[in-house]
């Protein structure tokens, strides 16, 4: 009977086991991924010399501002503790696709020359985060390297440079020409020269220069643009060259010669001005970028030419 009994129970707690599921494995979640951080190193530029020194420009690619208030910006001498990091001034806020240029090569123990040859450069957050890296290649003088467009991930070199302005979807395809000269100065109105820019991306003038025989002789300094100089797509840049500083020329009335070069050097430009009639005449291409060059009575000084 007792057999009867255990094996009625043995067969009872079977069929209750076989009624108790396993609870399910709740599913991994894996975390969010990190917010891409908006700001980036979108060009540099590493031929500096005197008047314009080495340079990275950093661009916000996101939709709101940052206070990069505190970041830094180093090669190899930060990144490896033999010398200070380069840190942006307390109070900068870059707003939604604004850009900020930083002048690494300065006189400061932060500063730090990039190599011509080509190196690596790092950005870090306040945190000691780093948030962007670049290995650049050697560059020419008048070309930088960047991120084509803003903020993406292809870099390319650029000729000229874009300092400060958009990198564009393609590089620049047609030289600056000297759109309109103006030789019958007299103050407050000195002589002046207007450049024209072709192109449908902005481009800075860094580095290039501006001369008149004496420069061409080798007599006095060429003209150098200031190196934060910008012409827009499409637009002009008026640089009043009759100055008292050692380049300053001032462009014969009677007649004279000027000529336009690029970063490089090379001769991008140059024309024969004749003897201006009036002071109320320029003598300018029509039109703007045109072949034909003629006096005209209408001074259009910063804007598009007329006869």
């Amino acid at each position: 009977m007792k057999k009867v009994i255990l094996s009625a129970l043995a067969i009872f707690a079977f069929m209750l086991s076989g009624c108790v599921r396993d609870e399910p494995t709740a599913p991994v979640i894996p975390p969010p991924p990190a917010p891409s951080e908006p700001v980036k190193i979108n060009e540099l530029y590493s031929r500096g010399e005197v008047t314009n020194p080495d340079w990275v420009e950093l661009y916000n690619s996101g939709a709101s501002a940052v206070d990069i208030s505190g970041y830094k910006i180093y090669d190899s001498g930060g990144q490896s503790g033999s010398k200070p990091k380069k840190e942006i001034p307390a109070g900068t806020n870059l707003a939604a696709g604004e850009y900020y240029v930083i002048v690494v090569d300065d006189t400061l123990d932060s500063g730090f020359g990039l190599s011509s040859s080509g190196e690596k450069i790092w950005v870090e957050k306040t945190n000691g985060a780093v948030i962007d890296s670049i290995e650049f290649p050697a560059l020419g003088i008048d070309s930088s390297y960047a991120r084509q467009p803003d903020g993406s991930a292809v870099w390319t070199i650029l000729h000229p440079t874009t300092r400060g302005v958009t990198n564009g979807g393609s590089a620049a395809s047609d030289p600056l020409v000297l759109n309109e000269i103006f030789s019958r100065g007299a103050d407050p109105d000195f002589d002046w020269i207007e450049i024209y820019n072709p192109n449908t991306v902005a481009l800075s003038l860094a580095g290039y220069k501006i001369y008149d025989g004496g420069g061409n002789l080798g007599t006095k300094p060429k003209f150098e643009f200031p190196a934060d100089a910008i012409i827009p797509a499409g637009g002009y840049y008026v640089l009043t060259v009759d100055t008292q500083d050692a380049w300053g020329f001032g462009i014969g009335s009677g007649g004279d010669e000027v000529w336009l070069e690029n970063g490089s050097g090379v001769v991008i430009d140059n024309q024969i001005v004749p003897a201006m009639p009036v002071t109320t005449t320029s003598y300018c291409r029509i039109p703007d970028g045109g072949t034909t060059w003629q006096i005209s009575s209408t001074i259009t000084k910063g804007s598009s030419n007329l006869p």
